[in-house]
């Protein structure tokens, strides 16, 4: 059959490898993303948007294309989110370690750091990470952004002091310890199950970023924003192990770089967002309650024994590992 042609057996070999070959990288590959981040957040989903058009623009050349499928509650548990890009319901996720530390432990060690994570890269957090998430997760761990802007209890009535005593938070894992080291109690529920919360007053709190209580309609119930901060927010970006194994290495590399240049640009007006929210809640009358002296460095080495003492009870083993990497000398 082949002689009739003019190709022979070996040109049909050769032409049909090359057939298979630009099918395989004309082939379009969309990929199912999901995030906790509800997509009305103007402070912190315009930063996956992002991310997302960057992906988009720079992988058509290569057949990639990146889709938002569960933004928020509406389309998925964010407790859920972690088994969803395990198993590959979803492909790829934007997903703070809290929302998937009983699949990992060490997964919310990150709110410690204190070490930027373009350092992370190079001095062996990294190293130390994707491994570990790749073994307990099936995931590729492409890299963290949100250094810098630290969490806060956020109340409907005022402490006095470094206490929480008396006082039901609503929380996740992020914040247990150190509420707990406080004398609160920490009740755990969805983001959007908060308002309700709060309103009914099923708790007196919780615990947020500086950044985005506007996206879910809490300065509506909340009175009081506790300062200092502390610890740090991170936002994991995960992506299914087995999603990442069969893209090629452009589109591999179409991800890394816009996750790079996500986390070079994110401290860039950090501070003018840190200001802007600031003003923002004290314009919807959320008022700071400024802790100094004393009850500040209570507050703070609490913060910082308590967190701690939590990642060394996950992970007796890495735990002291990923603090030496992650925690300024």
């Amino acid at each position: 059959m082949f002689a009739k042609t003019g190709i022979g057996i070996a040109g049909a070999v050769i032409l049909g490898a090359q057939v298979a070959g630009t099918a395989a990288v004309a082939e379009n590959v969309t990929l199912k993303a999901g995030t906790f981040l509800p997509s009305v957040d103007r402070i912190w989903y315009p930063h996956i948007r992002t991310w997302i058009k960057r992906a988009n623009e720079a992988g058509a050349a290569h057949g990639l294309q990146v889709k938002m499928v569960a933004a928020g509650f509406k389309a998925m548990n964010p407790f859920q989110m972690g088994n969803a890009v395990k198993s590959g319901v979803l492909d790829l996720a934007h997903l703070s370690g809290t929302f998937y530390n009983k699949l990992l432990p060490i997964a919310d060690a990150q709110k410690m750091s204190t070490v930027p994570v373009q350092q992370q890269r190079t001095n062996g957090t990294f190293a130390l990470l994707r491994p570990l998430h790749a073994e307990k997760m099936n995931v590729h761990y492409l890299g963290r952004w949100g250094d810098g802007v630290n969490f806060h209890f956020y109340l409907t009535k005022p402490i006095q002091g470094a206490s929480l005593k008396g006082f039901k938070i609503r929380g996740t894992s992020v914040y247990q310890s150190f509420i707990e080291a406080l004398g609160g109690v920490m009740i755990t529920t969805p983001p959007s199950q908060a308002y309700a919360g709060l309103e009914r007053g099923v708790f007196d709190g919780l615990g947020w970023p500086l950044w985005g209580i506007h996206a879910w309609g809490w300065q509506k119930v909340l009175k009081y924003r506790v300062e200092p901060g502390f610890f740090t927010a991170e936002v994991s970006v995960l992506v299914n192990l087995d999603t990442w194994k069969k893209l090629t290495p452009a589109q591999q590399k179409v991800l890394h770089d816009v996750q790079i240049r996500l986390e070079n640009e994110f401290g860039t007006k950090r501070e003018e967002t840190n200001k802007s929210q600031r003003a923002l809640q004290a314009r919807d009358g959320v008022k700071a309650i400024v802790l100094e002296g004393a009850e500040r460095k209570k507050f703070l080495e609490t913060a910082t024994r308590a967190g701690w003492a939590d990642v060394m009870k996950k992970d007796p083993v890495n735990g002291p590992k990923i603090r030496e990497l992650t925690e300024l000398k």
